[in-house]
């Protein structure tokens, strides 16, 4: 039968654990160990850049979030509609104007521009 091998934990640790709050002593006691036995078996890493710390800021970004609102409007006023109609009826008599002048222009041959203008 193996003999079952046990940790003796001296009054400065215990106390340690006290000051602490520690629930779980031999826990801490087993794990303690593990480190120290570990370094022992495998020795000190070497430190390196001794007096260097690596500080990371975290720096709050705001975020702009776009909302498209669409608002339906109920117009009742008859004047403005018939307004509008009328605007809308001139400006589709000039778009006409504008395109049989461009279509004029384009079937003219050996004009020069100065004729155009004479109209």
């Amino acid at each position: 039968m193996k003999k079952k091998n046990t940790l003796i934990l001296d009054d400065e640790f215990i106390k340690y654990c006290q000051l602490n709050n520690i629930e779980n002593i031999d826990k801490l006691a087993k794990e303690t160990f593990s480190r120290g036995f570990t370094i022992l078996k495998y020795g000190e890493t070497p430190k390196m850049g001794v007096g260097t710390k690596e500080i990371i800021k975290e720096i709050p970004v705001e975020k702009i979030v776009e909302k498209e609102v669409i608002k339906e409007v109920m117009i009742t006023d008859t004047e403005e509609i018939n307004k509008l109609i009328e605007e809308n009826k001139k400006l589709k008599e000039d778009l006409n104007k504008i395109t049989t002048s461009l279509t004029k222009a384009k079937y003219m041959k050996n004009s020069d521009m100065g004729s155009l203008y004479d109209e």
